[in-house]
């Protein structure tokens, strides 16, 4: 008899998850042992291993050869399933024949015995070797042609995300979670720090750590972009719905700039308050700033190579005021606009309203957890440490929940002022924002119009898009009076000419 072991091996996890080929790999060695009058020792692998390089489970397989002098052959499936590294798997090939122990493929029956048998499973690996790199050649080509085309097909989703397909078939759906991210990146624009973010999101129960908040705020996949190795750098617009805007994100990287921000911005002057709230209507791309020194002249220009959008910043400001007042309402409705104002306002109690129930569901979810650790402490299930530190930790969590709730109910209960104070913004956007700090101007800004506001360099004018809807009231409501009021003026001379 000749002593044997058997060695079987899968590449990937996904493979053994399928049932793969290990146990016919194995059933079809224990048929050529026993067929050819093999003594089978022990069996190696059976899992999956990198397909590249030799792992830990081939080298214990070598370790135990090396032990036990008896073992004179290993019998393989197949000699691709030995290895697909050349240069690694000769090197272990011969220096198993240096201890006389033989690689043999149950499939054809060659084997290392000879040097012509050492030459053709050379020979074979190479051919594997070719086939392992053609395979990752295309399947790195599908992947990065995805990329460009705007849909990532990575193996993991991004939390907050529901995956959809394959390939370029690959589609993405926001879930809870990422109603939770999208509240942290308001929050951060709000001012808050990252750990009372990673506070208010565990009051919700969405547990989070420091970095995983901080890959979370720099990550562009949230503002419908995808950056990847593959691109060289390059950002390209994806087909996955925004949790937060673009130019939202780019606020958060300015918030970030100078801690721990992965995109560095430089910091904001009160001389540039349209610095990234104006893109280009060509490509989208906002806007930067800079100061001729010489003529001590401010300006703004699109970034992008081969786009030569170049605005003097006077001209600007004075467009975006300009346009500003085209949204005054007139004395005589506005106490219209404060009902409609009233009637938005207190219709977004919803979202708050759903914000509360959470917070209650979650508060009462607690509770119940401490009632299970008392009932356990007194049945004497747990010991006192134990009880003492579960308490203490559940208490900590309810005691944030029940602070987040609070200040949710109070939110909903100033909404009388939130009403009163939106409709004396919106009585007065121009001078508001001219006269107001670099702050206050960011904010009225992001407030009228959330995504941005396009520069159109053919027309020399401002573009709306996705304005505030307040906004579209307004301009609607004085459109309509000012028609009126033209209409009744005509008419009026018309019947003084007549009367003459």
């Amino acid at each position: 008899m000749k002593n044997c072991v058997i060695w079987t091996r899968v590449s990937t996890k996904r493979q053994e998850d399928n049932g793969g080929s290990l146990d016919d790999q194995r059933c079809k060695c224990e048929a050529f042992a026993k067929q050819n009058g093999y003594k089978i020792k022990g069996y190696f692998g059976g899992t999956h291993e990198s397909a590249k390089t030799p792992g830990p489970l081939l080298k214990e397989m070598y370790q135990a050869i090396k032990r036990d002098k008896t073992i004179t052959h290993i019998i393989v499936a197949a000699i691709d399933r030995f290895s697909r590294n050349v240069g690694q798997a000769s090197t272990i090939i011969d220096e198993l024949g240096k201890q006389n122990v033989v690689v043999v493929e149950a499939s054809t029956g060659i084997d290392t015995s000879t040097r012509e048998g050492v030459m053709m499973i050379k020979f074979k690996l190479t051919l594997a070797e070719w086939d392992n790199g053609n395979r990752t050649d295309k399947f790195t080509s599908g992947r990065k042609h995805c990329l460009e085309s705007g849909v990532y097909c990575g193996a993991a989703k991004p939390l907050g995300y529901d995956k959809h397909g394959k390939s370029m078939g690959t589609t993405f759906t926001i879930n809870d979670k990422g109603k939770l991210i999208a509240k942290a990146f308001r929050w951060k624009l709000e001012g808050f720090a990252n750990h009372q973010i990673i506070s208010k999101l565990a009051a919700y129960g969405l547990e989070m750590s420091k970095q995983k908040l901080h890959h979370i705020l720099t990550n562009p996949f949230y503002a419908g972009k995808i950056r990847h190795k593959m691109l060289a750098g390059k950002l390209v617009d994806g087909n996955q719905p925004c949790i937060v805007s673009y130019a939202d994100f780019l606020r958060v990287q300015d918030i970030l700039s100078g801690k721990t921000g992965v995109y560095k911005h430089q910091k904001e002057t009160p001389r540039f308050p349209l610095k990234r709230h104006v893109l280009c209507s060509k490509d989208h791309t906002p806007f930067t700033a800079y100061t001729v020194k010489k003529k001590n002249i401010d300006y703004y220009k699109c970034n992008l190579n081969g786009c030569k959008t170049n605005v003097s910043a006077k001209k600007l400001h004075s467009k975006y005021e300009e346009l500003l007042r085209t949204y005054k309402i007139p004395k005589v409705l506005k106490p219209i606009l404060h009902d409609i104002i009233s009637t938005m306002i207190l219709s977004d109690n919803e979202e708050q309203r759903k914000n509360e129930s959470l917070l209650k569901k979650q508060k009462t979810e607690y509770q119940n957890k401490l009632k299970a650790c008392k009932v356990r402490f007194g049945t004497g299930d747990i010991d006192e440490d134990v009880y003492r530190l579960t308490n203490e930790e559940l208490q900590g969590k309810l005691d944030k929940i029940e602070l987040e709730l609070a200040q949710c109910q109070k939110e909903l209960s100033n909404r009388k002022e939130e009403v009163d104070e939106a409709f004396l913004m919106c009585c007065k956007l121009d001078s508001l924002w001219k006269n107001s700090s670099l702050e206050i101007e960011q904010k009225l800004q992001n407030l009228l119009f959330p995504n941005g506001i396009l520069w159109d360099k053919e027309k020399d004018d401002y573009r709306t898009f996705n304005e505030n809807e307040a906004l579209t009231i307004i301009a609607r409501l004085s459109d309509s009076y000012r028609k009126e009021k033209e209409d009744f003026l005509d008419g009026k001379s018309s019947e003084v000419k007549l009367c003459a």
